[in-house]
C-alpha cells in the first residue's frame, strides 16, 4: 500500500529528480505491560520512520519497543525506502540524499549511503576528540550564522577532523565536519550552567557552502518532525490500541497509510491553499463540507452545499481528470 502511494503520487504529480529521505523516531508514551523503559525514563514505544521530504510521504515505518537503540537498523529501512520509490517516468536515476540527526552517526551507515552515491548531512557525536578540535579553533575560523531569540549567538565554522576507520583504504575520501557554536548573551547561562555550547555535523558534500549545507541539514525539523507530530496529535499513531507488538505495528501502519493518502490527496484533488493543510484542517474545511445524505422519488442522493461543489468538488474533478493514473 505504501508502494502504491508513492507509484500514484510520482504519476499523478510528476516531481522532480530530488529525492530528500528524512530518517527520525519518536517517543510514544505508554502504561501497557509490554511497554519498555525509553531513554527519557518513562515506558513507551519508539517507531523510526523515513519520509520523502519533497512529497510529504513516509516510505517506510518500523514499530520498535522503547528500549532499542536509536540507530538499530537504520540503514536497513533507508535502503527499504528507496526500493519504494517506482522507476521514473524518463528513466534516469533518482537524485538521492539523506538528512539524519545522529541516531545515524555510525561508520558503516554513512560508508554505506556514500557508496551509494548519495549525499548525506547526518549530526555527528561529540566525542571528546571532536570536541577539541572545535573548541580548539580559532576565532577568525568562526563564521555568524544568526542571532537567535533572546540573544542567543548560532555561528559555525569548518574541523578539520578525521576519525579513525577500521576499514579505511588509502583512497578513502574523508569526510567534511561543520562545527556549530550557540553562545548565549553575556551573564546568561544555559541550564547546564555553561555559557557556550558545541554540535557538530558530518557530510561527504565537499562543494555546498557551510552555512547552506547547515540549513539543509536542519530542514529535516520542518519535514520528518512535522510528520512525527502530525502521526501522534492529528492521527492515531499517540495512543496504541494493544498489548501485542503486532497488533501495534499494525495499527501504526494503518496511520502511516491515511496520513500518505491524505497528502496524496493534497497534492492532487485539492486547491493549492491545501497543500500544507493538516488533517485538522482538513476534517472542518473539507470532510464536514459535503452535504447531507436524503431520499426522494425513491431514490436516495447527496445533496451538496454551494461551497463543496463550487469549491471542492468541480476543481477536484478537473484535477483527477488531468491525471494519468486516473481515467476520464
Amino acid at each position: 500500500m505504501v508502494q502504491h502511494a508513492t507509484r500514484a503520487y510520482v504519476s499523478a504529480v510528476a516531481p522532480g529528480p530530488t529525492v530528500t529521505l528524512d530518517v527520525d523516531a519518536h517517543l510514544v508514551e505508554s502504561s501497557k505491560q509490554s511497554a519498555l523503559p525509553t531513554y527519557e525514563g518513562f515506558r513507551g514505544y519508539q517507531p523510526l520512520f523515513v519520509e520523502w521530504a519533497e512529497s510529504g510521504l513516509v516510505l517506510a515505518d518500523e514499530f520498535r519497543d522503547g528500549n532499542v537503540p536509536a540507530g538499530q537498523k537504520v540503514r536497513e529501512l533507508v535502503d527499504e525506502a528507496h526500493a519504494s520509490l517506482p522507476a521514473r517516468p524518463d528513466g534516469a536515476a533518482w537524485q538521492v540524499s539523506v538528512r539524519s540527526d545522529s541516531a545515524a552517526y555510525e561508520q558503516a551507515t554513512l560508508d554505506h549511503w556514500d557508496r551509494r552515491g548519495w549525499r548525506f548531512a547526518v549530526s555527528a557525536d561529540m566525542s571528546q576528540p571532536l570536541h577539541r578540535e572545535c573548541v580548539g579553533l580559532p576565532f577568525e575560523a568562526w563564521q555568524a550564522w544568526t542571532t537567535e531569540a533572546k540573544g542567543v549567538v548560532r555561528e559555525w565554522a569548518e574541523v578539520p577532523f578525521v576519525p579513525s576507520r577500521a576499514s579505511e583504504q588509502r583512497d578513502t575520501q574523508p569526510y567534511r565536519y561543520l562545527a556549530i557554536r550557540v553562545r548565549t548573551p553575556q551573564g546568561v547561562l544555559f541550564g547546564d550552567g555553561s555559557t557556550v555550547k558545541h554540535f557538530a555535523v558530518v557530510t561527504n558534500d565537499w562543494e555546498t557552502a557551510g552555512q547552506e549545507l547547515l540549513e539543509w541539514q536542519r530542514g529535516k525539523a520542518g519535514t520528518i518532525e512535522h510528520v512525527n507530530h502530525i502521526l501522534k496529535g492529528e492521527l492515531a499513531a499517540g495512543v496504541y490500541p494493544s498489548d501485542k507488538f503486532g497488533a501495534n505495528a499494525a495499527w501504526l501502519r494503518l496511520q502511516v497509510l491515511t496520513h500518505n493518502l491524505l497528502e496524496l490527496l493534497k497534492a492532487t484533488a485539492l486547491d493549492p491553499a491545501y497543500r500544507q493543510a493538516r488533517p485538522k484542517r482538513l476534517r472542518f474545511a473539507i470532510f464536514t463540507q459535503f452535504g447531507r445524505v436524503v431520499r426522494h422519488a425513491r431514490q436516495q442522493i447527496v445533496r451538496l452545499t454551494t461551497r463543496a461543489l463550487a469549491a471542492i468538488v468541480g476543481p477536484g474533478l478537473r484535477r483527477l481528470r488531468a491525471c494519468a493514473w486516473v481515467a476520464p
